[in-house]
């Protein structure tokens, strides 16, 4: 029943497996109901290869009702425990094969070297995969006031990126800090968690809706002198009273009052792959932010956007690029590949008792710890009829607890206490709570590396979700368990999972009937009509009523700023800023269309409600694929494509997982991935900060050491103080190369190890770089061949020395006579240079 893997004996897994029992034993320990312990027992059990010594268990397990254990699918005896072989109608297929324990390390990781900037304000010695340290490279050469979008794969570290800026920043210029736009409050609370400690950052806070008033009040106060290095908050709470306090922070300095400290250097959208879809209606502050930062640059113009995500459909990727393009400079990188730890099982169900039957016993026999979600928030099963099949995460956690576990919280967005759902972050962490029943409140991002399963009773509404959330367990590269448990009664009048997705993703879509309705009334309502440039600005009354309408609410005011949305999607117009001030909820805008201000112009709606029709398009074409997936999950690849509507361009690069029904099917096995490719545009050389040390063009040196197997701290202070600050190295030297970069003089000290250039020949940062090579080595001869090309294309950094053997050739030509018209310096000459040499 039990089937380990090859590296079953290594040390790494000897430790985890170690750990893992040390934890389920600790949580064993604190659990007092029967249902937590035997959920917990089960996980322990399955970890020791399905029997454990009574003895070894520090509780009364011998003595319980044996029929309470038979409910986890154990057999509990005087001597010892075991796992039940059981046949159970109940169990969804492939359960079975699914929870079969593998304690190899599924996703392996690259440890490609670190830089030195890394190292300087970091404790993590190297970069988990080439998507990750690309994605540094890129934020580190930005331009000021440039954007950034960035796809790397769940679980990659991406919270890495907004760490190191605001790390980097603080040291060059004190009361610098980040602000970081978060979806859900979880995500906020987490990464103020993890931030609390890491040295540098442990004022980082995350401010959001529901604080005491006081609180919130100091909050505010510490960030305004400059105190809290990363501010999380949501688009409502950026856009709301905290608006004003982010533009004073992003204003020169030198025209604050001296107590307040505080400067924004940059602004980090995070999971920002939801703006076009959340954006659109459900939460349309989500699509005010181009506005927001767009006023905070009008206040800062170096102001850096960065934009991350794991998962970027084409259709939000246009959204994102029309919305954050800077006249700075615009850049992208992205590595995002599948992700291939998970065990996954998919199952619908005519009716909702045999869903929930098999929920039971899902989760009575699901690895611990575990998220359950649901797409339903609130308590409406209450009162439903037999023909509405869905599940609210309510009802859930309500039939759960019934089910006798305590160790447990229901997070979704009827949580409103903003410390219930802090100290839920908090359990969760600390492991004192086993399942989590959710709605996408909860989970986005947040980061809980040894989260073994994560069921959906329900169908997700976009593969999107389904994906992202799936991607909540096995962050540490470990096995994880993936089911999917929905209903799906294909009949009409009857409200299932499937109507519900299908519904969700195609509905709250306006009518031209009624969009231009309400935009003449807010341009009739409108005021402080205004010339900026060669455009018309005015203020839009959100409470603007159409005809029909006698009270403006908040249901009004959403659909209003879904119009104004949409024009901007359009580009018809610019959201500037907003206001909600006490009564009054007003936004400014630019008009980029003037045929939007002349009454009775068809041509002009007819182009916004073509783009609408194509959203909408897009949207049903999704789903229906995602839901033909789901309900067919033996006849195809359930990861791969899935996976392939949210990256269709890498369609051709993606192999099957061999972990899903589909694969079980077909007898498909996992296959490794081989060496993670990424793409990174290379941003354009910019002015120099300091003035270098270096000759223009490409320069030879020789090295004192040609085999660079000596102490390589002489020639990296020689290179550095020189000005260099990117070099491209051996592998085996890369890691001495990093730490001696440290302590050199380089600002960013960036260090590729050959293979890394080999495998992915996307370039080189425009920066000053060097390149390290060996005599007689294929690779450094391969390296060579790409230099080449990079000549060719133009794309070589500038300036460039290349650190070699005078005796190394290229097409059977001295290297200065193909890539450099001088002839080489020796090593001790670095650092000594003046540019009156090179001028002619």
């Amino acid at each position: 029943m039990l089937a380990f893997m090859s590296n079953v004996d290594s040390t790494e897994t000897r430790i985890w497996l170690k750990d893992e029992i040390a934890r389920l034993l600790s949580c064993l320990a604190q659990a007092s109901s029967a249902a937590d312990r035997y959920a917990l027992l089960r996980s322990l059990v399955r970890l020791h290869g399905g029997r454990i010594e009574t003895q070894a268990v520090k509780s009364r397990f011998a003595d319980e009702d044996s029929d309470k254990a038979s409910r986890f699918g154990l057999a509990v005896g005087s001597t010892a425990i075991r796992l039940l072989d059981e046949q159970d109608e109940r169990a969804p297929e492939g359960f079975w094969t699914a929870q079969d324990l593998d304690v190899s390390l599924r996703r392996q990781r690259d440890h490609l070297p670190p830089d030195a900037l890394l190292l300087k304000y970091t404790d993590h010695p190297d970069y988990r995969s080439e998507g990750q340290k690309a994605a540094v490279r890129s934020l580190v050469t930005m331009p000021r006031g440039a954007s950034l979008m960035v796809c790397l794969p769940t679980g990659s570290g991406k919270s890495l990126l907004f760490q190191l800026t605001a790390a980097r920043m603080r040291d060059e210029t004190p009361g610098s800090c980040v602000v970081v736009i978060t979806p859900t409050v979880s995500l906020a609370l987490d990464h103020e968690r993890t931030l609390s400690q890491m040295p540098g950052l442990e004022a980082s806070r995350a401010l959001v809706g529901g604080m005491n008033p006081i609180d919130r009040a100091n909050l505010v106060d510490a960030f305004r002198r400059g105190e809290i290095p990363v501010l999380f908050m949501s688009p409502e709470v950026a856009l709301g009273s905290v608006r004003e306090h982010l533009i004073e922070a992003a204003t020169n300095p030198v025209k604050k009052l001296e107590t307040l400290g505080a400067h924004i250097s940059a602004v980090f959208i995070d999971e920002a792959h939801i703006i076009e879809s959340w954006g659109r209606s459900f939460r349309p502050d989500f699509q005010r932010l181009p506005g927001l930062v767009h006023e905070l640059r009008s206040h800062n113009s170096d102001l850096q956007c960065v934009l991350l995500s794991a998962t970027l459909p084409p259709s939000a990727r246009e959204v994102l690029r029309a919305s954050y393009k800077s006249a700075r400079g615009w850049g992208e990188v992205d590595a995002a590949t599948p992700r291939r730890e998970f065990d996954i099982v998919v199952q619908r169900y005519r009716d909702a008792d045999a869903r929930l039957k098999a929920l039971d016993f899902v989760i009575d026999r699901a690895p611990r710890p575990l998220i359950v979600y649901t797409t339903l928030a609130g308590d409406e099963g209450a009162d439903r009829g037999p023909s509405d099949l869905r599940l609210s995460a309510s009802e859930l956690f309500a039939h759960l607890k019934n089910r006798g576990y305590e160790r447990i919280a229901l997070f979704s967005g009827e949580v409103s206490s903003t410390s219930e759902r802090s100290q839920i972050v908090r359990d969760w962490a600390d492991d004192k709570i086993d399942i989590v029943v959710a709605t996408s409140a909860f989970g986005m991002g947040v980061d809980k590396a040894n989260v073994r399963s994560v069921v959906h009773a329900c169908l997700p509404d976009s593969p999107a979700r389904y994906y992202q959330e799936i991607g909540r367990a096995a962050r540490d590269g470990r096995q994880g368990l993936a089911v999917c448990l929905f209903t799906d009664a294909d009949k009409d009048g009857v409200k299932d999972d499937v109507s519900h997705a299908r519904s969700t993703a195609t509905s709250s879509w306006i009518t031209k009937d009624l969009a231009t309705p309400r935009w003449d009334a807010m341009l009739h309502a409108s005021s402080n009509s205004r010339w900026i440039g060669d455009r018309r600005a005015m203020t839009i009354d959100l409470d603007a009523m159409r005809h029909g309408i006698t009270l403006s609410t908040d249901f009004n005011r959403r659909w209003n700023m879904s119009i104004l949305n949409l024009l901007q999607r359009a580009r018809m117009l610019d959201v500037i800023s907003c206001s909600h001030e006490p009564d009054r909820f007003t936004w400014d805008v630019e008009i980029r269309e003037p045929s939007l201000l002349a009454p009775g112009v068809d041509e002009v709606w007819d182009r916004v409600f073509s783009l609408r029709d194509n959203e909408q398009a897009r949207a049903r074409t999704e789903v229906r694929h995602f839901i033909d997936i789901m309900r067919r999950p033996q006849n195809v690849c359930v990861l791969r494509d899935v996976f392939e509507l949210l990256q269709e361009r890498y369609s051709d690069e993606i192999s099957s997982c061999g972990r899903c029904p589909g694969c079980r099917a077909r007898g498909e096995m996992y296959v490794a991935e081989p060496l993670q490719r990424y793409s990174a545009d290379i941003w354009p050389a910019g002015p120099l900060a300091t003035a270098l040390k270096l000759p223009p063009g490409t320069t030879l040196i020789i090295p004192e050491d040609m085999t660079f197997s000596k102490d390589l701290s002489p020639l990296m202070a020689r290179l550095s103080s020189s000005g260099v600050e990117q070099v491209v190295v051996p592998d085996d030297i890369a890691l001495d190369c990093a730490v001696a970069f440290k302590f050199s003089d380089a600002r960013l000290g960036l260090v590729i190890n050959h293979s890394s250039i080999v495998a992915n020949d996307t370039g080189l940062a425009q920066i000053p770089t060097a390149i390290l090579l060996r005599s007689n080595d294929d690779v450094s001869t391969c390296v060579l061949g790409i230099i080449k090309s990079l000549k060719d294309r133009g794309a070589l950094p500038e300036p460039l020395l290349i650190v070699t053997s005078p005796s190394i050739e290229l097409d059977g030509r001295r290297l200065d006579q193909t890539l450099s018209v001088r002839a080489p310096y020796l090593e001790d000459s670095l650092g000594h240079f003046s540019i009156m040499d090179f001028v002619a």
